[in-house]
């Protein structure tokens, strides 16, 4: 478990957070919804060790990190394979890559579909190409707690139900996944546990029987939703 004890952040002498208590349990996908400026990304800053609260308690369980933000720009000159492959330079000083690592990148790149895009430049690829790259480096890196601001903030819909097949997945290998999204209903249909921040932040969490219900999001989003249960597949609509 993952658990945020009695935490307080102040920005620029003005409380951000106030002694809020949240956590989130380890070897899943854990889903942070909100309004924009409620607090999704500083949250997963303050997780990632990024960002440094005033008071309170962080216990994340000895795991490694990885964050990736919504917005990297590509670096030019560099192809896809080279740019994906510098996370193992930056963890080890090397010359050269193994052939156990050269096959992961390969096969991420094969899981990622991005096999055939190998050799192009970064500058080149489209947005959701780009922020896939950055999703196969957080795999590579040996991290088993992956904080993910909007992974698929810039992919069409086949790729982010590509993207969160995989990432899905991450939790038959013991990785802890941490995610913001504004979709309510990607949330819905592939997270484990959610949590809410509202526009005062404060916190709203539970797993998706006790989290998905028309109280709780009127409360985090301000305006209220219909929810239908089919057989524990949740959709949500805009009530009117």
């Amino acid at each position: 478990m993952i658990e945020i004890n009695n935490l307080t952040l102040y920005y620029d002498e003005i409380k951000f957070f106030n002694k809020i208590h949240v956590s989130f349990p380890t070897e899943k996908m854990n889903i942070i919804l909100g309004q924009n400026g409620a607090g999704k990304t500083t949250l997963l800053k303050i997780i990632a060790g990024m960002v440094k609260p005033d008071e309170g308690d962080i216990k994340t369980n000895n795991l490694k990190p990885f964050y990736l933000p919504q917005k990297i720009n590509p670096v030019k000159g560099l192809s896809l394979y080279e740019y994906i492959s510098s996370i193992y330079y930056r963890q080890d000083f090397k010359w050269q890559l193994s052939k156990e690592e050269k096959n992961k990148i390969i096969s991420v790149l094969e899981e990622l579909e991005l096999i055939k895009k190998k050799d192009i430049a970064t500058e080149k690829l489209s947005a959701g190409e780009f922020q896939k790259c950055n999703i196969a480096i957080g795999l590579l890196s040996k991290a088993n707690l992956l904080l993910l601001d909007e992974p698929a903030a810039n992919m069409d819909l086949i790729n982010q139900i590509k993207v969160f097949d995989m990432i899905k997945k991450l939790k038959d290998k013991n990785i802890t996944t941490i995610i913001t999204l504004h979709d309510v209903n990607l949330a819905a249909h592939y997270g484990d546990y959610f949590v809410g921040i509202d526009i005062n932040r404060n916190i709203f969490s539970g797993n998706k029987e006790n989290f998905f219900n028309e109280k709780i999001l009127k409360s985090i989003y301000n305006i209220p939703f219909k929810i239908t249960n089919s057989h524990g597949e949740y959709s949500v609509q805009i009530s009117n």
